[in-house]
């Protein structure tokens, strides 16, 4: 049983702090869910959104209360970036360091980096807040040695895209899930910026089959010149470019500067000093394109961007979803986004089938993200064993035949070709897969071919006479609160 007076976040000592409605909505259901009886509350909105001033209210009403809060973040970069935002709204806050002493709490609010406090985590008072930013990493083994020592904290995380990058859930980390507004309605509104979205054209795709379309989706290839695209659809405009690999996002940086636009490549394994360079030199505009392979994929935000590049394949809605939201963040300018991969294509297309950045997406604690198109789609990721054959779940970490633990696949290398990208519209990519669908079906001349279709039919799995077919039920989400919902009891 929750005592009252334990509760961080009193809605009503923050009245005249300037949230915008939809961010003192989602105050008020957190405030709700503690009443309730939850600790470990995750809280999902777009990138974009302004999660990091939601932390910066809820550890403001925490230090009201004179109760502490700890925000932690997973990479160094997004420390000097997050201070800099907590100073910007008034917030008094210290740090968790190396060098810190052994039960010191410099302020009742304090910023760390989740690699340094797991060394430190025997020596510091818990806090009675938690805040994790990007929260889908809180199922790595740093993060869950934090939760264990906090383990009598509120815990609040925060993120854009509430699941693995192999389509894990977080119900082990979470006990409810809360979400904000959707990409489509901030943009609706003013508080994203629009886009326009450039990809190729498949036009050899016709007579080719799901299962072949997919195996050339395996197969990365860029199409058309980034450069010359750049230069044509987005001159000037400052930006980011994923490359599919250290060579390949070099390789880019040197052909922009070749043409007499400053880029820089950028990774992990350069010093903090170079690091702090590229950040410094970018944020001053001294750097037009920042070229790097995931380094900004998560929380790096710079006002202004409005370029993205996309030269990296994924079949991760995660990381597709994390990179468009790099260049939404609004200034009056239309963001332009060039996939030269085809990642936000249908499969049936030739792409990856992760749609456009206002695509809505179903989230739930039990993972397996799926976008609400409309369209039906019940089939099911899977992975055959190479030791035993057998075939299991695609998200599980190894197989539950023989324990063999499945073989990451390395970078592949990308090949370039020459092509022109051009606008996409979401109305039309529903009709060309519509059509594609139809010509799919048409082609069918046995049951194994029927069969092979499955979902992408619109039917249920084919029966043989007297043989019935299985339906899953639809999935339910018994944890997950709606837009306008909140809890209004404790938990079971």
């Amino acid at each position: 049983m929750i005592d009252r007076r334990d509760i961080p976040v009193h809605p009503a000592l923050l009245l005249d702090i300037g949230l915008r409605d939809y961010q003192w909505n989602l105050l008020l259901r957190i405030a709700a869910a503690m009443r309730a009886g939850y600790r470990r509350i995750l809280v999902v909105a777009p990138t974009g959104a302004g999660k990091t001033v939601l932390a910066s209210a809820l550890m403001m009403s925490a230090a009201t209360l004179g109760l502490t809060s700890e925000f932690i973040v997973h990479r160094k970069e997004l420390i000097k970036q997050t201070s800099r935002s907590f100073t910007e709204r008034g917030l008094e806050h210290g740090f968790v360091t190396a060098e810190t002493a052994f039960g010191f709490n410099p302020q009742q609010i304090t910023l760390a980096g989740v690699q340094t406090l797991v060394t430190r985590l025997r020596d510091l008072f818990p806090p009675n807040l938690v805040i994790l930013d990007e929260a889908h990493h809180a199922v790595a083994g740093t993060w869950e040695q934090v939760l264990e020592a906090y383990a009598g904290a509120f815990i609040i995380g925060l993120t854009a895209t509430p699941q693995r990058l192999d389509g894990r859930g977080l119900g082990a980390q979470f006990d409810i899930l809360i979400e904000g507004p959707t990409v489509a309605e901030l943009i609706q509104r003013g508080f994203l910026s629009r886009y326009q979205y450039f990809a190729f054209v498949a036009d050899d795709m016709k007579g080719v089959s799901a299962t072949q379309a997919e195996e050339k989706a395996e197969r990365p290839k860029l199409i058309g010149d980034m450069v010359e695209h750049y230069q044509r659809l987005a001159a000037g405009e400052q930006g980011i470019i994923f490359g599919q690999n250290r060579a390949h996002s070099l390789k880019i940086a040197q052909m922009f500067n070749a043409a007499g636009i400053k880029a820089m490549h950028v990774d992990g394994s350069m010093s903090q000093k170079e690091r702090d360079y590229f950040d410094d030199a970018f944020r001053a505009r001294d750097i037009t394109i920042g070229c790097n392979v995931n380094l900004f994929g998560e929380g790096y935000d710079v006002p202004g961007i409005t370029y993205l590049g996309i030269g990296a394949v994924t079949r991760s809605l995660v990381n597709h979803k994390q990179w468009c939201g790099r260049v939404l963040r609004p200034d009056g300018t239309i963001a332009t986004i060039c996939d030269h991969v085809g990642n936000a294509l249908p499969v049936a297309l030739g792409g990856r089938g992760l749609g456009l950045p206002d695509d809505d997406v179903e989230w739930s604690l039990e993972g397996g993200a799926r976008l609400k198109t409309g369209v039906s789609d019940d089939a099911i990721s899977i992975t055959q064993c190479l030791d035993c054959y057998r075939i299991y779940p695609s998200s599980a970490p190894q197989c539950p035949g023989c324990g063999d633990v499945r073989r990451v696949k390395t970078r592949a290398h990308i090949q370039q070709e020459a092509g022109i990208l051009t606008k996409l519209e979401r109305e039309e990519l529903k009709k060309r897969e519509a059509a594609r669908r139809k010509d799919e079906e048409r082609s069918v001349t046995s049951f194994e071919q029927m069969a092979s279709l499955g979902p992408r039919a619109r039917l249920h799995q084919p029966t043989r006479m007297g043989v019935a077919a299985v339906q899953i039920p639809p999935h339910r989400h018994p944890r997950k609160l709606e837009n306008d919902q909140c809890p209004v009891k404790n938990p079971s």
